[in-house]
């Protein structure tokens, strides 16, 4: 039987970002088992070219989700939060260079399995899936800071109808 998903927060514009990121979860845990496969050097070479075409077709099947969720927040929950805690430093700022990061590491991996993998090593499958390690540790790290510092921010900081107005913002569909 499923295990029903629970909710955090009561406001439904955080239900919407918390049931997100409970979908991008779910996404990444279907890559993420690749990345530890190659971290516990399971594979031979042959299996770890297969691997890493399947852990590349995973991750650009994940990018327009990703996408669509963090170009919600950027949108609507950070220009929101930066009216009253400002944007030139502190949570706002943080998250946002993180997007930034993950961004950097999934580009970065999507670049070297670009074309013919059949030539790399297993040293150089190695050093390219740690782009994927890397973003899954900062996605994983990121969706708990969202949750644990700025989502209580829109909680206790924004007027009712405010997030009202981010509820309506972000009920769309990120797939």
């Amino acid at each position: 039987m499923a295990e029903t998903a629970k909710f955090k927060f009561s406001l439904p514009a955080l239900r919407v970002l918390e049931n997100e990121h409970q979908y991008l979860s779910y996404l990444m845990e279907e890559w993420h088992i690749i990345v530890l496969a190659f971290e516990r050097n399971i594979y031979t070479v042959e299996e770890g070219h297969e691997a890493i075409q399947a852990l590349r077709k995973l991750i650009v099947e994940f990018i327009e989700p990703l996408k669509n969720h963090t170009e919600k927040e950027e949108a609507f929950l950070f220009p929101m939060l930066a009216q009253y805690v400002g944007d030139e430093q502190g949570p706002v700022q943080a998250t946002e260079e993180e997007h930034e990061e993950i961004d950097a590491y999934i580009g970065h991996f999507l670049h070297h399995t670009l074309g013919d993998v059949g030539h790399f090593t297993m040293e150089d499958m190695q050093k390219v899936v740690n782009d994927a390690a890397e973003a899954f540790e900062v996605l994983a790290v990121h969706f708990v800071k969202e949750e644990s510092i700025l989502f209580p921010m829109v909680d206790n900081i924004l007027r009712i109808e405010e997030q009202d107005k981010l509820y309506e913002q972000l009920y769309t569909p990120i797939i």
